[in-house]
Order: C-alpha cells, then sequence, then structure tokens
C-alpha cells in the first residue's frame, strides 16, 4: 500500500516545519507550501501523487484557506480528497463557513501536537473507509489512497439498480449525480454520501453521532454541527421549500431522518 499523501499551506515556517516533521515521523508522504499559489503551481507541473490531506491555514496572505478549499472542491482531480483547516479563529461563524465549502474538520490554534495527529489519524481512517466503500460499487476493486476510477464500466442493468428514486429526486449512483426533476443538482461527495445514506434507510430515524459514524466513516472528535450543515445545505438543494422541509425530517431531539415512502 503506498503511503497517504499530505499536503500543508502555512505561511509560519516554524508552524509548517513542525507539522511536517511530526507528520513524517507518523510515516505520511508529506510536503508544505507557504501559500496557496505556490502549492497549485506545483501540483500543475509536478506528477504529484493523489493528495489525500490538505492541511489549509485559513489565514494565508493573497489566497486564503477557504479560497483554497472552494478550488480543491470544484476540481474533479481532488473530490475525493480530505481537507483540515488551521485557524486562530474560533467562532462558530468561522467553523460553519469552513464546513460549508467542504472542510472536513476544523482545529483551532493554538492546538497541541497529539491532538493534531489524532486528528489527522481519524480523517485517514474515515478516508480509507470511504474508498473501500467506492469499492464496494464498482467492477473492480480500488486500491487505498488510489483515486482513479476503474477501467470497466457498470453495465446498463448495474445503473439501473443504483439508481434511488423518492418523489421527483433521483439519485443515479452509476453516475454519482442527482436530479431534482429532470435537473441535476450540484453537491459536494459529502453531501452526496449523507443524501445517499438517508435515502438508502428512508423511515429510519438516525441521531447525528450516528450520521458521523456511519457517513464520515469515524468517530468525530469535533462538533456534530457538521451534520447540522451539511442537512441545511441538502435542504436548499432538494426541498420545494428549505424552511418547511418535507424529504429530510428533523426528529426533534435527536437527529434526522428521510421521508418514508407514501
Amino acid at each position: 500500500m503506498s503511503r497517504p499523501q499530505l499536503i500543508i499551506v502555512e505561511d509560519e515556517q516554524s508552524i509548517a516545519e513542525l507539522l511536517e516533521f511530526n507528520l513524517q515521523n507518523e510515516g505520511y508522504a508529506c510536503q508544505s507550501f507557504v501559500s496557496g499559489e505556490d502549492m497549485f503551481a506545483y501540483l500543475e507541473k509536478e506528477a504529484f501523487p493523489p493528495v489525500t490531506l490538505f492541511i489549509l491555514d485559513l489565514m494565508l496572505p493573497n489566497m486564503d484557506g477557504l479560497e483554497i478549499c472552494e478550488r480543491l472542491r470544484a476540481s474533479q482531480t481532488y473530490q475525493y480528497s480530505l481537507v483540515m483547516m488551521l485557524t486562530a479563529r474560533g467562532t462558530e461563524q468561522d467553523k460553519v463557513k469552513g464546513l460549508e465549502i467542504g472542510a472536513d474538520d476544523y482545529v483551532t490554534k493554538p492546538f497541541g501536537i497529539r491532538e493534531f495527529l489524532a486528528r489527522v489519524r481519524a480523517l485517514l481512517r474515515r478516508h480509507v473507509k470511504m474508498l473501500r466503500q467506492q469499492a464496494e460499487n464498482q467492477t473492480s476493486p480500488l486500491p487505498e489512497y488510489t483515486l482513479q476510477a476503474p477501467n470497466n464500466p457498470p453495465s446498463p442493468e448495474d445503473d439501473k439498480r443504483k439508481q434511488i428514486r423518492a418523489g421527483d429526486i433521483t439519485l443515479d449512483d452509476a453516475r454519482h449525480v442527482v436530479f431534482k426533476d429532470k435537473q441535476e443538482l450540484e453537491m459536494t461527495h459529502r453531501e452526496y454520501e449523507l443524501l445517499k445514506f438517508l435515502m438508502l434507510h428512508r423511515g429510519n430515524a438516525y441521531s447525528r453521532d450516528d450520521l458521523l459514524n456511519y457517513v464520515w466513516g469515524y468517530d468525530y472528535s469535533g462538533e456534530t454541527r457538521t451534520v447540522d450543515v451539511h442537512i441545511r445545505q441538502l435542504r436548499r438543494k432538494i426541498e420545494d421549500d428549505s424552511s418547511k422541509p418535507e424529504l429530510i425530517q428533523t426528529v426533534r431531539g435527536f437527529g434526522y431522518r428521510f421521508k418514508e415512502e407514501d
């Protein structure tokens, strides 16, 4: 198995060197950059292996961590890569914004190096589980930390079996797309996986911790608000009126469920 590939974007040299040193001691392949511009320039010209995890400082000159994250999430190349945000900011608004654009974890400075490494390990366990789940839905297995799709496409019959419908929502798992009526909806990978899980288990109620374990695939060490943020984003996309959701229902004091079949 190839080693996980990690990239750090941090303009404070002492912090970057500390993180890189400890990550390499953990056995990860790691490289650091002082800016988003330097990182993207390097990735565009070098044959860099698939990146498993980006560790981004929020307060960067010119292109900040949120801009870098948005650009990564808009790229097909990095749709399965994980993103950890590092910042001195600790307000709820900043965390929500980071989660909404696709960050997978949010670590507030100052933090202990042991806590940081524990969070990295948790994210990478999640990545392995995601790839294994992805491999189960393909006709040939995906090796861990490899993000390339298999060469053999599924048959038309497989395509039909991988379509999940609820009202005017169709989730086409063979093509990894979601439609409302005939209009394709833009979704992040995590929004897609959360919707898929809820639709497959429609009628069943799940707590926020359950959803983190089943969909995110690891024991999340941060806030369960991650689930609330993604649910809100999904409702904006699939509900006729997100202020009065009918498909993704809130189970008061517990969690969420997808509407039972009529």
